[in-house]
Order: C-alpha cells, then structure tokens, then sequence
C-alpha cells in the first residue's frame, strides 16, 4: 500500500485547524444562526462574485496583452470562473496553473510565459490588498493585530515588487546557466547537466518574459484598475452575507476579513481552504468582538455558495471543451 506523505501532512494540518476553528463551538446557536439567514441575498452575491472573477478577465488580459492579440473575452471570463474553483477544489493553486496552461494552448503562445504572468497578477492582488488594509487601519479601527498584519503585507509586497522589476529588468540567467554548463563541460555526465540547464534556462527565461508588461505604465494602471474593482467585490461579498444575517456591520470589516483570508490561503491545507478559511474569518471578527458562531456561520454560507456557484460554471465550462478530469490533471501536472 502506499503512503502519500504529502496528503497526510495536509491532512493534519487541516485537522489542526479544524480543531481550533470548532473548539468551544455552541452548535445549537450555529445552526440557529444560519437558519436565520435571508436567501434571498444569494442572488446578489451570485452576481457580486461573478462581477469579481469577470474582473479578473479583464485583468488577465491587460497582463497577456503582448503575448496574446485580441483574446476572446468571454472565454476568459469563463476561464477565470474555472480557475477560481479549481483554486478552491484542488491543492497547489491548481486554477492559476490550469488558466496559463489552457490560454496558452488555446492561442498557441509560451505557457511558461502566461504563467509568469499570472504570478504578477497575484503580486497586483497583494498591492491592492494592502492599499485597502491601510484604509480600513487608519480611517477607522487602529487595531495592533492589523497593524502587524498590514506591517506584513507591507514586507510582502515590497519584497514581490522587487524580484519581479529586479528579475525582469536585469535578467542574469543566461549568463549563470552558461558559466555552469562552462564549468561543469569535463564533468561525469556533462551532457545531461548541459541539457538540463539549458532546459533551466529556457524556462526561466519564458517565467521571467511574462513581467514584461513592466515596460508598459499604461497597461499597469490599467491591470491595477481591474485588480480594485476584484477585490471591492471579494469585500462586498462578505458585506453581502452579513447582511444576509441582518447584521449591520461597519464595511472596514469585509477589508480585515479578506487580509486575514489572503494570509491563510497561503498555509497548506487540504482542498476548499477548509480550516485555515473559517479560522481566518473567525480572526478578523475577533476585532470587532463579534461571537465565534456568528463568524463561523458566514464563513461557511459564504464560502460554500462561492464554490457551488463556481464550481458550477467550472463544470460547464469543461464540458463544453472535452476536457475531462483526467485531462485536467495531466495539464496541471504538466507544471
């Protein structure tokens, strides 16, 4: 039988969170609150959540603008909404893998490239993120544990800027792979390491290729534009279900929930972000000394009619592409 270690430890860890989230749990008062909540906001919040990720279209376009002339607008919104669930269904980012591959082979261009690109397409999320932390820490609650937070993502940003405008501008992989095939050209097995390097390369080069919007401020501010009209929408959405509880609750909070969320969805986990999602929510409620329950109750509602909804598009989308789960799993291992 054999034992995937991987899977175990993203279990425990899962677990673990688990734990922590449900610990001193009242279940009565959980299930009493979501079978308080008003259903008939999930229209809305369907219509926020596509808003959202159809946003994100328009992003993406913005950044693979030199690479793919004139794509297809309403496959890429399709696209996005795929991307979003295969995000949230399978470990690994899986949906950002699966969106560079997919256009990529649609429109006959370097994935490796697209994927570059969407990689600064996340360093554009955290810059927004933070921007919208700022506000919502020093135009209404000055709390210590956002202040670290924003302290943090201030370190993040700085750090993701640099390496992509450093990687981009002043590119020295060339250089490094030649001195290394140079200096390993008597060594067992030369040939091998001068074929891997090369491919090392190769690769690196195409990653590196797809910051190359970073020569065009106009496009920049427009990418920036699309990646704050994404996330007011992933803020509304929380306010949406909020709402949908009859909470009157100040807007700064769907800000510290989304930061809060962002960080969490970094920690390995097991699918759906179960876990570290609902502890996430539970964290940034906490500022605001709203009960346990309450914030559980939303982060389940929510996060669960995110990912039917998605997921339902997800399938759709697929179906009507021939691309079965087996095909899907290939492509994404293909990275």
């Amino acid at each position: 039988m054999k034992i995937n270690i991987k899977s175990i430890v993203l279990l425990l860890i899962t677990l673990i969170f688990l734990y922590l989230v449900f610990v001193n749990i009242d279940f009565i008062e959980l299930i009493k609150l979501v079978k308080g909540f008003d259903f008939r906001y999930i229209f809305i919040l369907v219509i926020s959540i596509s808003c959202s990720l159809s946003l994100r279209a328009f992003c993406f376009r913005q950044l693979i603008s030199k690479t793919v002339k004139n794509p297809d607008m309403k496959e890429l919104i399709a696209l996005c909404h795929t991307g979003a669930a295969l995000n949230i269904l399978l470990p690994a980012r899986a949906g950002d893998i699966f969106r560079a591959y997919y256009t990529g082979h649609k429109y006959n261009a370097d994935k490796i490239k697209i994927f570059g690109s969407v990689m600064l397409e996340r360093i554009f999320d955290v810059l927004v993120i933070f921007s919208f932390l700022c506000v919502g820490i020093f135009t209404y609650h000055r709390n210590q544990l956002a202040i670290n937070l924003c302290l943090f993502a201030a370190l993040v940003l700085f750090l993701g800027i640099i390496f992509a405008f450093v990687t981009y501008k002043y590119n020295r992989v060339d250089k490094v792979c030649s001195y290394i095939v140079k200096k390993t050209f008597n060594f067992p097995f030369s040939s091998f390491i001068n074929k891997t390097t090369n491919l090392v390369n190769k690769l690196c080069n195409s990653f590196f290729d797809g910051f190359e919007i970073i020569d065009s401020p106009k496009r920049i501010l427009y990418a920036l534009f699309f990646a704050m009209g994404i996330w007011f929408f992933e803020c509304l959405n929380f306010l949406i279900v909020i709402y949908g509880f009859g909470y009157d609750i100040h807007w700064s909070v769907s800000i510290f929930i989304i930061s809060f969320i962002a960080l969490a969805c970094m920690i390995p986990s097991t699918s759906i972000f179960i876990g570290p999602y609902q502890l996430a929510v539970i964290s940034a409620f906490a500022i605001y000394d709203i009960s346990k329950e309450t914030a559980l109750a939303i982060s389940l509602l929510e996060q669960a009619i995110v990912t039917i909804f998605v997921a339902i598009v997800a399938f759709f989308f697929l179906l009507s592409r021939n691309i079965s789960y087996k095909d899907l799993k290939r492509d994404i291992n293909v990275y």
